[in-house]
């Protein structure tokens, strides 16, 4: 079985707000560290503080999942989903740092 690779950051985006989406939180995971969460529009990115808290319900492990579970956690973010206004993107540098 084949295990994707883990994002190191991935932002959410929100299209509410006009309908033109615009980043509302970054998660970041530093092996050192842990996952963090970086909120940048407190009004639309309680989705992000919601996931963060509780966790969100991994498609690959069948159960839900927590930062403390940083790699399955942080791909969890960017599996599909059925999120009309709100979109995870992966935005980890490539391996040249770019």
């Amino acid at each position: 079985m084949n295990i994707p690779s883990t994002p190191t950051r991935v932002s959410l985006y929100c299209s509410a707000k006009d309908l033109v989406p615009h980043k509302v939180a970054e998660f970041d995971w530093d092996p050192a560290t842990g996952v963090s969460l970086t909120v940048l529009d407190t009004e639309w990115a309680r989705l992000a503080e919601e996931y963060y808290v509780n966790g969100i319900r991994s498609l690959a492990e069948q159960q839900l999942v927590r930062p403390d579970e940083p790699e399955v956690f942080m791909r969890a973010l960017v599996q599909p989903s059925r999120l009309t206004y709100y979109q995870f993107v992966d935005e980890s540098a490539n391996p040249s740092g770019e």
